[in-house]
């Protein structure tokens, strides 16, 4: 419940405030024991009002008038009024003055106050919602989850898993002209049905909006919706129980963080195969650097780009030279030449086929997380830099 003790600040400012409106009346706000919280003669402020007291026990409003006002001590003449929230009485409200002419303007004061308070509580209980979803959602994405504390706060939030669940996370490309808050995504994938506010978790983080689904939600119920526009989406494997939902998060990150495509949804074969190669280009290095610091010792960095970009294009075409020189726009025989040049560089022109094609994406995919990264040491597992 809204408690009014609890917002003096602006409930001083709100009488001050009224009161240069209605040409320097003196308003009082009071909480349920009848104590003065706010007022324009200061001198009041923690004294009893025992009229308001009387009018929180009663829910009415009260006239005090000068044959009546000795019944109050520590009132004075004026019209009093309950505060309400959601229907439940919150404190009083009064004007200085003579009843029958400050009446009216005690009614619209207290309008403006209940509707206040309707929306500093709803403010309230949705700043306590996101911290509850945001201490919950560490306790889900942390080590050796805490299952205990893990339900304690899924049942505060009224919300049950039906496992597996799908780990979603939506990242929005900050540079992109049609960038959507994520609240408006997240009230459209709600208004569509395709999340279950009984089932279905929620948080928004730093950079991200993350959900946590029982339903069996894919990439594309995601892309059908029209305000996706600029987001990234990544979908890594389903979460079989709670500590297994840690290591889903941790693969959203490092895909967020190391592969470029707009969605990542691992239910995808070919989509596994790709999140194979970064990875393997990631943890195995060494052992990938060594190739390139070989190619580097015959072709400067403009002449690797070039051929490596040929040979990206070559393999993405199925080895056609046609397909692939015109995607660049070079000639078939400078094509041919680049990817040549580039198999000699790495010393492996004599590799099997299927070993040249394997380790010429490794490279590629190496360097562009090179690229990515600025030719700077990775903070999380100190990714090597080409030597």
């Amino acid at each position: 419940m809204l408690r009014i003790s609890e917002l003096t600040s602006f409930c001083q400012e709100l009488v001050e405030a009224v009161s240069n409106l209605l040409g320097g009346r003196t308003i009082n706000i009071m909480d349920l024991d009848g104590t003065i919280i706010a007022s324009t003669d200061r001198s009041r402020i923690s004294t009893v009002h025992t009229g308001a007291k009387h009018v929180v026990a009663s829910g009415h409003d009260l006239a005090i008038t000068a044959g009546n006002v000795n019944n109050y001590p520590g009132a004075k003449v004026g019209y009093n009024m309950p505060l309400t929230f959601h229907g439940q009485i919150i404190g009083a409200i009064g004007i200085f003055g003579i009843p029958e002419q400050v009446q009216d303007l005690t009614k619209l004061l207290k309008i403006y106050a209940d509707k206040y308070f309707e929306l500093q509580g709803n403010m309230e209980a949705k700043l306590v919602d996101l911290s509850l979803r945001s201490k919950l959602f560490g306790l889900l994405t942390a080590e050796n989850a805490d299952r205990k504390n893990i339900e304690d706060a899924m049942e505060l939030l009224d919300v049950s898993f039906i496992f597996p669940v799908q780990f979603v996370r939506i990242l929005q490309r900050a540079s992109h002209p049609e960038a959507i808050p994520f609240e408006q995504i997240l009230s459209s994938l709600f208004s569509r049905g395709i999340l279950d506010p009984k089932h279905d978790f929620w948080s928004f983080e730093a950079d991200s909006l993350s959900i946590i689904c029982s339903s069996k939600v894919k990439s594309s119920d995601l892309m059908g919706i029209d305000e996706m526009a600029g987001c990234r989406i990544i979908m890594p494997h389903p979460a079989s129980d709670y500590d297994s939902i840690c290591g889903a998060s941790s693969a959203s990150l490092w895909i967020s963080k190391h592969m470029d495509a707009k969605i990542v949804d691992l239910s995808d074969p070919m989509t596994r195969l790709s999140y194979m190669l970064y990875w393997t280009a990631y943890s195995n290095s060494d052992i990938i650097d060594s190739f390139i610091d070989e190619m580097k010792r015959y072709l400067d960095e403009r002449n690797l780009r070039k051929c490596m970009d040929a040979v990206r294009s070559y393999y993405s075409a199925d080895m056609s030279v046609t397909e692939a020189a015109a995607a660049l726009g070079i000639h078939k025989n400078t094509l041919q030449a680049r990817v040549r040049r580039a198999m000699e560089a790495a010393g492996i022109e004599d590799y099997p086929i299927s070993e040249k094609i394997y380790l010429m994406r490794l490279i590629h995919i190496r360097l562009q997380l090179l690229s990515n990264q600025g030719t700077s040491e990775d903070d999380d597992t100190n990714l090597l830099r080409v030597r």
